[in-house]
């Protein structure tokens, strides 16, 4: 089965309200932060860039990744979520896969990470399937983190 199509569109005065009432499923809200706390993040990680993942003319769901290194050679993938109602679809695989394709370009990207909440099953499953792999690490608040080597 093929992956579908998405696109990152920038999260602007235009479609932010669209975005913070993206929703993940009831039992995935301690797995993810909610999206108005991530837009709030992303205005403190000069460094990265909020968009909104899109399938067709639909807004499915959320990324906050790096557009530049820092120092070490890593990008980070910050924030991601899809919609409840967009789950299961492909459209997570088809969003990390386009993140990897953007940054894998760049020369100075040596590395992505990206960490998840331990018992966020799903976004360790989509990000080992993308190719990331554990590190062994964790960041401060015990989150496990995960590297998918350029």
């Amino acid at each position: 089965m093929s992956q579908p199509n998405v696109i990152f569109i920038p999260i602007s005065n235009d479609n932010e309200l669209e975005c913070i009432d993206l929703r993940p499923r009831e039992d995935q809200l301690q797995l993810v932060a909610s999206n108005a706390d991530s837009l709030v993040h992303a205005t403190n990680e000069i460094t990265s860039k909020p968009y909104g993942i899109y399938a067709e003319d639909s807004m499915v769901g959320f990324i906050l990744f790096d557009n530049e290194a820092y120092s070490d050679g890593y990008y980070w993938i910050l924030r991601f979520m899809i919609d409840e109602r967009f789950q299961g679809k492909g459209y997570g695989k088809s969003a990390i896969q386009q993140v990897i394709a953007k940054l894998k370009n760049r020369n100075d990207c040596k590395e992505i990470r990206v960490s998840h909440v331990p018992n966020n099953i799903v976004a360790n499953t989509i990000y080992k399937s993308c190719g990331f792999q554990e590190t062994g690490e964790f960041e401060d608040c015990g989150d496990p983190i995960l590297s998918y080597k350029i």
